[in-house]
């Protein structure tokens, strides 16, 4: 590993992750930008993860591997922060993927230009199905994060690169198993501080992870409410109960039906008039 300190450090926390971590692998590997190191905080995996990341050093500039118990991801990052050595942090999933092999590059181009007054800047990240079929395009939007910070995360986390200096104190609410990023942002940014916008896709995030899952409705929508009262006022309004009750619906489904949840959700969403996904229910 390299004694000079290098611009970027990616975290990844993992959990029996062999499956999907190559995705993530080969986006990093093939980086024009070299001036990064991968962090990976494992959660003492079974099923093979750690010897996938180990396969991968060689092609990697800096890679520092650590697994051990965990109590979740947030609680991961909180374990690979005191280990950060880059400029700017970039946290990714373990099947995300770059969406180039020049966007750290890219990246680097305007991100060494920053003020020091600069702490977040924020790109794009496009949803793809696990067939890799591009969803749709999440932008960082300054505007449409001034109206609905206090709703939920206003823009995709996977493409948000924090200043290294953010990290000194804060840290992470472990006990939020969802909503822990959004409670980070809204104690930690601002339009000031968060003022550059990345004017490109970062990150291609796949469909499917806790958060984007039915079963996990209802704590989405709990942790976001909760999270936001602890910043904004008249959060707990009829609108927010409804959305807990439309939660609290589509995990009954879940446990009732199982694998059949996610078609008779599509179903309530067609009969509504409204495009096949759960969330729309």
């Amino acid at each position: 590993m390299s004694l000079n300190p290098p611009f970027f450090t990616v975290i990844t926390a993992t959990r029996n992750a062999a499956a999907t971590l190559p995705r993530l692998l080969e986006s990093l590997a093939g980086q024009t930008c070299r001036d990064f190191e991968l962090i990976i905080q494992d959660g003492a995996s079974t099923d093979g993860t750690v010897a996938i990341a180990e396969a991968w050093r060689e092609r990697l500039p800096a890679l520092y591997l650590a697994s051990e118990q965990d109590k979740g991801i947030c609680d991961a990052w909180n374990k690979a922060l005191p280990r950060i050595r880059g400029q700017w942090v970039l946290f990714l999933g373990a099947d995300d993927r770059l969406d180039s092999d020049t966007v750290l590059g890219q990246c680097f181009a305007m991100l060494r230009k920053a003020p020091d007054t600069l702490q977040y800047a924020g790109g794009m990240v496009q949803t793809v199905t696990v067939a890799n079929d591009p969803v749709k395009i999440h932008p960082y939007d300054l505007n449409i994060t001034n109206k609905n910070i206090w709703r939920a995360m206003p823009f995709p986390h996977q493409a948000l690169f924090h200043r290294r200096s953010l990290f000194y104190e804060a840290r992470f609410d472990a006990a939020l198993r969802i909503a822990a990023d959004y409670d980070f942002v809204c104690r930690t940014w601002t339009e000031e501080n968060g003022s550059l916008v990345l004017p490109f896709v970062i990150t291609k995030m796949r469909r499917g992870g806790i958060s984007d899952s039915p079963a996990s409705a209802l704590r989405v929508r709990w942790e976001n409410a909760v999270v936001s009262a602890r910043y904004f006022e008249h959060v707990w309004t009829i609108a927010c109960a409804k959305g807990l009750l439309k939660g609290g619906l589509v995990r009954l489904i879940c446990a009732l039906f199982g694998k059949r949840a996610p078609a008779i959700l599509d179903l309530g969403c067609r009969l509504r008039g409204l495009p096949p996904a759960w969330r729309g229910l």
